[in-house]
């Protein structure tokens, strides 16, 4: 009876042994698995934060409405061209004015007492009145010529630009 219990105790051991050795192999695995599918997952969570998009332009705006008047301001024929201006070169001017105006923003129209007034990015602007518009780098200086309920001109010297609201 001496003989089996160091055996038994030998056995016990072995197996205990084995089982611990093979326990800790699983959790090096499953540890390691582990590591992998967080960093996963926070680099997932953080792409955006570390690489952000570029940022939405003023062209990117849904609710930008200055763009609704220039197809009536410019009416076409059927050959692209601007109606009336056959053999008509644009000047200077009037490229600089249409460069200007791509740049408004339009708020609406008040009317205080007898007199009109046309809010033009977020500022007042009545008739004969002088607006400041940066086009390329530089300022350019707007003139409101004429401003009715459903019309504005806006000149650049000798250059007109009449929009329909």
């Amino acid at each position: 009876m001496n003989v089996r219990p160091p055996l038994l105790l030998v056995t016990s051991l072995l197996v205990l042994g084995a089982g611990t050795a093979s326990l800790r192999a699983a959790t090096a695995v499953l540890g390691e698995q582990l590591f992998k599918d967080t960093n996963a997952r926070i680099e997932d969570l953080f792409q955006y934060r570390n690489n952000p998009p570029k940022p939405p332009g003023p062209a990117d705006n849904p609710f930008r409405i200055n763009d609704a008047p220039i197809a009536r301001a410019m009416p076409t024929d059927s050959a692209g061209t601007k109606a009336g201006t056959v053999g008509k070169r644009e000047t200077p001017d009037e490229i600089l004015l249409s460069q200007a105006y791509g740049s408004l923003s339009f708020g609406g129209l008040l009317q205080v007492g007898d007199r009109l007034m046309l809010i033009i990015n977020k500022t007042p602007y009545k008739e004969g009145s002088l607006l400041t518009v940066k086009v390329q780098g530089s300022s350019v200086y707007l003139r409101v010529i004429t401003l009715t309920k459903d019309s504005v001109t806006l000149g650049l010297n000798q250059a007109r630009l009449t929009l329909y609201f």
